[in-house]
Order: structure tokens, then C-alpha cells, then sequence
């Protein structure tokens, strides 16, 4: 399977690089964690062989956080044309201003604008990879990944007898909790949709994913 790459801003003097960033996990951790890596810009631009052979042959798109677009002009100066060029201070527009540059300062607006770059990113990878056709082998994950940056482990609920993993449950918590979904039956449903946005739940299974899911969000809730 083909898998796109990203290389995100790693400009920490305006918000936007951080939101790039934080995008990007979102993407790698819950969006699209089966069709995509992302390259590590400053081992890209130190000369990482690894890094460099990969977006040579594989599509990659970059996400720069202004319209210096250094992360682009960076790749393709040392491996040719990206796939994709996005930038966050025009998906945001003035949306930008009151974000913070710093993710341990993290308000709600900052929360919502990584959520709103994710969500331009991962429909970015889906052109680029409708587009694709007779793209190389790929190399291993764990030639192009950068430590910062790997897909965290998802969190497992019971289901009958079954144990479930669903990719990055404590984010989609993180995003419930933001949203101000209640840890209550008047919130369940809520809560269920926003799983389902990211993990497959057959219509038979909804009651019982909808119990156990209520449940977890309530421990989750409970640990804050």
C-alpha cells in the first residue's frame, strides 16, 4: 500500500508552525494512520538519506505553517516536487491570530484550528493518493519516521467477548471533552458519532459500543 508522506513546519516563531505540527499528528495518529508517515524536516534538510529517498519516491505534501513555505522549498530542493503544498495561515486566515505558540498553552480555539488543518491535510492525502499510479515499493515506516512524530498506540474497549483497539481513543476524548460532550447518558450518542468517525461500528453493535464507550469516556473524564 502506498503511503504519503509529511513534512511539517518546524517553525516555532508563530502559531501556525505549531498548529502544522500538532495537524500532523492528528493525521498520522487518527485521520489516516494507514496512509501516511511523516518525514522529519530537520534530518530531511541535515542530509538524512533515508528522509530524502522516500519523498524521491513516494508522494509527500508539506505543511508549512506561512507563505515562506520552508518545509517545501526544502523538500524539493533536495528531492524534487512535492505532491502537495499547504499553508496553515491561509487555511486559517485571521482564525490564526488568537492561537498560541506554545501546545502546553493550548486554548480552545487552538484545539479547534489544529482540528480544522487535519481535517484540509487528510483530504489532501486522499487526492494525492486518488491521483497516484505506479509509485515504487516503499521502504519500511521506520526508515522515514521521526521519534516525535509516531502514531501513538489506540486505546482498547471490550466488545462481547472481543477486545477492540480504536486508533488514538484518548484524542478523540481530548476533542469530546473540548467540545463539551457530557459523561452521560445525554451524551452517548455524541459521543458514539465522534468514534465512529475515525473506527467502523456495524449498526448491530452501536448499543453496546455506545454502553462501553460511555463508560471509558466517563473514566477518561474522571482522570482530568
Amino acid at each position: 500500500m502506498t503511503k504519503v508522506g509529511i513534512v511539517s513546519c518546524s517553525g516555532e516563531s508563530i502559531a501556525e508552525g505549531t498548529i502544522s505540527r500538532l495537524a500532523t499528528r492528528r493525521v498520522l495518529e487518527l485521520l489516516r494512520p494507514d496512509k501516511t508517515v511523516t518525514i522529519c524536516l530537520p534530518l530531511f534538510v541535515a542530509g538524512s538519506e533515508g528522509e530524502q529517498n522516500f519523498a524521491k519516491t513516494h508522494p509527500t505534501i508539506t505543511i508549512d505553517g506561512c507563505p515562506k513555505q520552508c518545509a517545501r522549498w526544502g523538500t524539493e530542493q533536495r528531492s524534487g516536487p512535492v505532491s502537495g503544498a499547504l499553508i496553515v495561515s491561509e487555511i486559517l486566515g485571521t482564525a490564526a491570530k488568537g492561537c498560541s505558540r506554545s501546545s502546553r498553552s493550548a486554548s480552545k480555539p487552538d484545539k479547534e484550528a489544529v482540528w480544522i488543518v487535519a481535517e484540509h491535510v487528510a483530504a489532501e492525502v486522499d487526492r494525492v493518493l486518488a491521483e497516484v499510479t505506479n509509485v515504487p515499493s516503499e521502504k519500511t515506516s521506520t526508515e522515514v519516521e521521526c521519534a516525535c512524530s509516531r502514531p501513538l498506540a489506540g486505546g482498547t474497549v471490550t466488545i462481547g467477548r472481543t477486545t477492540v483497539t480504536i486508533p488514538g481513543l484518548h484524542l478523540i476524548f481530548e476533542q469530546c471533552l473540548d467540545r463539551s460532550i457530557p459523561a452521560d447518558e445525554s451524551g452517548s450518542k455524541d459521543l458514539l458519532e465522534a468514534v465512529k468517525i475515525y473506527h467502523r461500528i456495524l449498526p448491530e453493535e452501536e448499543t453496546e459500543y455506545r454502553n462501553v464507550l460511555l463508560s471509558a469516556y466517563c473514566k477518561f473524564r474522571q482522570g482530568k
